[in-house]
């Protein structure tokens, strides 16, 4: 019985990863398209295909992204099923798909909502956390894309994502999410992520006080002295605006990006180990996450004085 349900676990799988692959690449032809009217662009004539950091994205999709979702869900259920003691087939399937918790009661659309809350909730605040002094070498990865457009979504550190969204998905399983939910999810992240990392000018009028924008997250990819070290939520804006990092100064676009430090790596592998080298002799003491930003990438704040 456990061999079928792994068998239907792999299927399901394979399913939403054929999935995933054609929002991206609907994604991709849609950012594509609008790339090409520059009045809908933030910064024209920056069209993805001629992103000199497009191979370094690519690196980062492949090795880092990809598979990343499906491995950490097959690995999440395989982790509770063995928690959980789960005796039988129909216990895993009953998990599955109805989780188990304090939120596994509601229904599998109320889980989703709540899902979608709460953890984007939980990652504004990890967002946050990641451009403290401590942290911030792991998320400069992210930051150093000189040009933003959609493929600037995959660019990060492996560590980045094990203590944001991995993480958050943890959680959320715990309390009692379903792992259905969280598969159903992935194709809406995925699309999410490439909307907001967009070359589009889209501000969406008063909707940018509640759902995040290209132009909204395109300031956060700014230098600190604009709004690098704003604009933090990745789907819900409010949470800037509830605690005092929203910044969408009117009648301006954003228009330079990138960590300004000429030390920091432009390779793949460099970037990974950067961290560990000097990224962490760069952060020997801690800061509050409201402290004043650095010169030094864009976002890095410095020790209050």
């Amino acid at each position: 019985m456990r061999w079928d349900f792994s068998e239907q676990l792999a299927a399901k799988l394979l399913d939403l990863l054929s999935g995933s692959l054609a929002s991206i690449a609907l994604g991709a032809a849609v950012c594509t398209v609008l790339c090409l009217f520059s009045s809908q662009a933030c910064n024209p004539g920056k069209v993805w295909w001629r992103n000199p950091g497009m191979l370094l994205d690519a690196c980062y999709w492949l090795v880092v992204q990809f598979l990343a979702p499906y491995f950490r869900m097959g690995l999440l259920i395989a982790f509770a099923t063995l928690f959980m003691a789960f005796v039988s087939a129909d216990e895993l399937n009953q998990y599955i798909s109805n989780g188990r918790g304090p939120l596994g009661s509601f229904s599998f659309w109320a889980q989703a909502a709540l899902y979608l809350v709460i953890s984007d909730f939980m990652l504004y605040w990890i967002h946050r956390l990641f451009h403290s002094a401590r942290l911030w070498s792991y998320h400069a990865v992210h930051h150093s894309a000189e040009q933003v457009d959609w493929t600037t979504a995959y660019r990060f550190h492996p560590l980045n994502l094990c203590f944001g969204p991995f993480m958050v998905d943890v959680i959320m399983l715990y309390v009692g999410i379903a792992p259905a939910v969280l598969l159903f999810m992935v194709p809406f992240q995925t699309a999410t992520s490439m909307f907001v990392h967009a070359n589009l000018n889209w501000t969406f009028g008063p909707l940018k006080y509640l759902v995040a924008t290209p132009v909204f997250h395109r300031w956060h990819h700014s230098s600190p002295e604009e709004g690098g070290n704003l604009n933090f939520a990745p789907t819900f804006s409010l949470w800037d605006l509830l605690f005092g990092t929203f910044y969408m100064p009117e009648g301006r676009l954003p228009e330079n990006y990138g960590v300004d430090d000429p030390l920091y790596p432009r390779g793949f592998f460099r970037q990974l180990i950067f961290p560990f080298t000097r990224g962490r002799a760069d952060a020997q003491q801690a800061v509050p996450l409201n402290a004043r930003p650095s010169p030094i990438g864009s976002a890095g704040p410095l020790p209050e004085s």
